[in-house]
């Protein structure tokens, strides 16, 4: 039965028992790194391990943020929680399994985040779109939707080590009648927009992997395109190894995610903004909004400080900019107004 939210203090009771997610986060933080067979975590691994994570929270793939950054052992070691040894099976080009050795690190959330934040360098948090990936090679076999374990056991390690969620198209019926191989060759992204929605992609990306004929040695090309809050780009390019193409490329797509969804986190005191939410009619209504508001990693803290029929207004303790953009992000919330002041003024989508 819909219960009223005018009782303000059955709200703030629901909000104590509210749990934030924090597995996402955790795993944003956690780096590894492959070991000799029988090998130990040396600092090197542990180096490598922390230059994963960064990689992962800034998206800057040009050069090693542990490098830049000026970063030794004796600063891995300060921002260390956990380390032990994992066993990591994976596919190598011939469909055989390979397993490795693979120190796994947990870095220490805050001290990672002071690292960032001291450096200036802005920081992507848990505000990841998952991505739709279409593929498609043209080898000696003609062209093809892919359909390669080893081609998307390599998506999947990169997609592990940088943060991005990959979904991939069924490939039913209703798939196929939108997006064609012709499509995916092209880059017309605008092909895959409802599919988009109806995967709850936030992003569209194509991949395009060509063999290029007559030669002694096969030579690949890659022609990467996606669209990213509203924005085309992509990369093309060529080389020998097709994994080294799909690295690159989403290495790339990565980069250009960081750039868009990234925070810089704000210096000295959290700035305060008040958003009011209408729509909501029941307390799962409420916990929904209230878990959301929590989980964006651009708020600090989230406190109710009005509610009426069928609307709350939240004050949201902020550390950077762009509270706006994430809204666009998540989808949850829409403009239903123009800003009174600074009290932003939103729905809760239907």
């Amino acid at each position: 039965m819909t219960r009223s939210l005018s009782n303000l203090s059955v709200l703030f009771a629901l909000a104590l028992v509210l749990m934030v997610p924090a597995a996402m986060a955790r795993d944003l933080y956690v780096g590894e790194a492959v070991l000799a067979e029988g090998g130990r975590i040396d600092n090197q691994a542990l180096l490598r391990s922390l230059d994963e994570v960064l990689v992962r929270l800034t998206g800057q793939v040009e050069q090693s943020p542990v490098e830049s950054f000026g970063l030794g052992p004796a600063d891995v070691n300060s921002l260390i929680q956990t380390r032990h040894t994992v066993r990591r099976e994976r596919l190598d080009e011939d469909g055989e399994t390979v397993s490795e050795l693979r120190a796994r690190v947990e870095f220490d959330e805050p001290a990672i985040n002071r690292l960032l934040r001291e450096h200036r360098v802005p920081r992507w948090g848990r505000e990841r779109p998952a991505i739709l990936l279409w593929l498609a090679v043209d080898d000696e076999d003609g062209v093809s939707f892919a359909d390669d374990p080893w081609l998307e056991s390599v998506v999947a390690e990169h997609a592990r080590r940088l943060g991005l969620d990959i979904i991939y198209p069924l490939g039913d019926a209703l798939d196929m009648a939108e997006v064609t191989l012709p499509d995916i060759r092209g880059g017309f992204l605008d092909s895959s927009v409802a599919a988009a929605e109806r995967y709850g992609a936030g992003v569209i990306a194509m991949l395009d992997l060509r063999v290029e004929s007559g030669l002694t040695d096969p030579i690949w090309s890659a022609r990467w395109s996606w669209r990213v809050g509203g924005s085309d780009g992509g990369l093309q390019h060529t080389g020998m190894y097709r994994d080294m193409l799909v690295r690159r490329g989403m290495e790339r797509l990565a980069s250009t995610m960081a750039g868009r969804y990234a925070i810089r986190d704000a210096e000295g005191e959290g700035r305060v903004r008040r958003v009011l939410v209408e729509g909501i009619i029941d307390d799962v209504q409420f916990a929904e909004v209230q878990s959301y508001l929590d989980n964006l990693g651009i708020v600090d803290d989230v406190r109710i400080v009005a509610a009426r029929e069928r609307s709350l207004e939240f004050e949201l303790n902020l550390n950077g900019d762009g509270l706006e953009q994430f809204f666009e992000m998540g989808g949850l919330l829409v403009p239903a107004g123009p800003a009174v002041g600074d009290v932003l003024h939103y729905r809760l989508r239907r």
